[in-house]
């Protein structure tokens, strides 16, 4: 059995961060990869992200479990030993990788829990507003620099790293609402929404510390809401995760229902 970098990252990883194992007669039977995100923005106490993609064969799954956890640490000393969380998504119903990883030392606390809201249920509502002497407007994405800068600015909050096309193709979509709130020239807070006419996807709302629980974010999404009913938007959907118990509240606090766990989030504070 051996155990190298590959040619190419897995998984989304760079290639310094992807093994691959292979058996004696070469025939692959493992490989997996990490990444890695700076998200104190969201986690201020705990702020180093390390997803782990992780795929083998039971005779190679602790030679490749033990090579990515040893370049986990690694990566994590080279951002100075901030606090970690290291973790791997699960099927719900895949049983035997929830085990693995228990066994291995990961909790099963955290998951990506996912919210809905009914639209239609939030009209003739009392609507929230954004602070006094705070300004929302339409995000500035007429060019490809200032959606580059939008996208990497909610990168920071924890989203979903994505390319200028793909934010240019959803923008000609029917559910499409991007706002920024500004204090004079500071950063308040932005929302990114996108998808369908038959739903629409919260892919991003975000508050700068010290505007949090203002009401800054309700606002936000409240302006979203009204946008949609105008398109006849039927639905907004939401993802959070668990330990964000930040988000957890916000969505509940603005009417959308806690729908079901979309899988495990199994991990282990570093």
């Amino acid at each position: 059995m051996r155990i190298y970098h590959p040619v190419r990252g897995v998984g989304g990883a760079l290639r310094e961060n992807s093994f691959t194992v292979i058996d004696d007669a070469g025939v692959e039977i493992g490989q997996g990869g990490l990444q890695l995100r700076n998200l104190k923005r969201m986690f201020p106490d705990r702020p180093l992200d390390v997803e782990m993609t992780m795929s083998a064969h039971p005779a190679a799954s602790d030679t490749l479990f033990g090579a990515l956890s040893a370049r986990a640490v690694s990566m994590i000393a080279e951002q100075k030993n901030q606090p970690a969380r290291l973790y791997t998504r699960c099927d719900l119903d895949d049983a035997a990788r929830r085990e693995y990883f228990l066994r291995m030392g990961f909790d099963d606390y955290d998951g990506d829990e996912l919210f809905a809201l009914n639209v239609a249920s939030r009209q003739g509502r009392r609507r929230n507003y954004s602070p006094v002497g705070t300004q929302s407007i339409d995000a500035d994405l007429r060019t490809r620099t200032r959606r580059e800068e939008f996208l990497l600015l909610l990168k920071e909050y924890g989203c979903v790293e994505h390319a200028s096309e793909w934010l240019e193709e959803r923008m000609r979509g029917p559910a499409f609402v991007a706002r920024q709130v500004y204090y004079g020239s500071d950063f308040v807070g932005a929302l990114l929404v996108t998808g369908e006419q038959s739903e629409a996807v919260l892919d991003m709302v975000c508050v700068e510390n010290k505007w949090r629980g203002r009401g800054v974010a309700s606002s936000l999404i409240d302006e979203a809401v009204e946008r949609l009913a105008q398109a006849q938007v039927p639905f907004l959907r939401a993802n959070a995760v668990r330990r964000n118990a930040n988000a957890m509240k916000l969505f509940r606090r603005c009417g959308f229902d806690w729908i079901r766990t979309d899988c495990y989030l199994l991990g282990r504070d570093l």
